[in-house]
């Protein structure tokens, strides 16, 4: 039943497309992309020391919230911001594409966190640490790889999916509609959490290791995951909300001039 959804999704969603209608399509899912990553940064900002502190120190809310200081927060703003901007919009021009073609959404799904993950684990890693203030060097840029790409590979082939379902329920939301991306979004985060459970355990501080008993609680896994979802899935709803204003006042600016 679902084979059939998804056919039914490619034939209604792109039919016959110009590369001029391609082209513009995936300009606008990477202007989306940018304007989230602005979002997603100062959320990240203040959200992600915290959220990083309970994934893989296993730390409780308020002890990570009082072992993070404004000043950290600031600081880290600056990482956010830049790596952001490398990252969504990366990732929604990819996944816009994939859409436009007529293959599965599984396949999409692991082209798409394939080629991201290889592409931006670097960039992941620096963040990730300094989120956490440690030292970062080569031998680190590409730690956790495997768990992180299949972590993504999930996230992209859920969010695919998710997507087809919520557009079958809903007819009158689009692909960019800011409500459906705020559902997939956070679907798509819970269906790779176990994998970025994985990578948090093997990204745990050499020589303050949890053992794998004390690591894997269920009250960690659904602490760390629904702060992490509800973070990324805000962040992009409402960087779908503000990217039409958004594109339509810097078009204005460069008319005008």
């Amino acid at each position: 039943m679902l084979g059939r959804a998804e056919a039914r999704t490619h034939r209604a969603a792109a039919p016959l497309l110009t590369s001029a209608e391609i082209s513009t399509k995936v300009m606008n899912a990477m202007g989306a992309g940018a304007v989230a990553a602005v979002i997603q940064a100062a959320l990240s900002a203040v959200a992600e020391p915290i959220v990083n502190r309970v994934l893989v120190r296993r730390m409780k809310l308020m002890d990570a919230v009082r072992d993070v200081t404004p000043s950290m927060m600031l600081k880290f703003f600056k990482t956010t911001l830049t790596t952001n901007l490398l990252k969504f919009p990366f990732f929604e021009a990819i996944n816009m594409f994939c859409s436009l073609l007529p293959i599965s959404g599984a396949v999409r799904g692991l082209f798409t966190g394939f080629v991201f993950t290889t592409a931006t684990l670097p960039v992941t890693n620096f963040r990730y640490r300094k989120s956490m203030q440690l030292e970062v060097n080569w031998g680190n840029i590409y730690e956790a790889y495997f768990p992180t790409v299949i972590r993504d590979m999930a996230y992209a082939t859920v969010r695919n999916y998710s997507t087809m379902g919520v557009l079958a329920a809903f007819p009158g939301w689009k692909i960019t509609s800011p409500q459906l991306m705020f559902i997939v979004v956070i679907l798509g985060c819970l269906g790779s959490a176990p994998f970025n459970e994985w990578r948090g355990f093997l990204l745990q501080a050499k020589g303050k290791e949890l053992s794998f008993k004390d690591f894997f609680k269920p009250a960690n896994f659904v602490r760390s995951t629904s702060l992490g979802a509800f973070n990324q899935g805000t962040a992009l709803a409402v960087g779908y909300l503000c990217a039409p204003p958004v594109q339509r006042f810097v078009a204005g600016l460069m008319a005008g001039h």
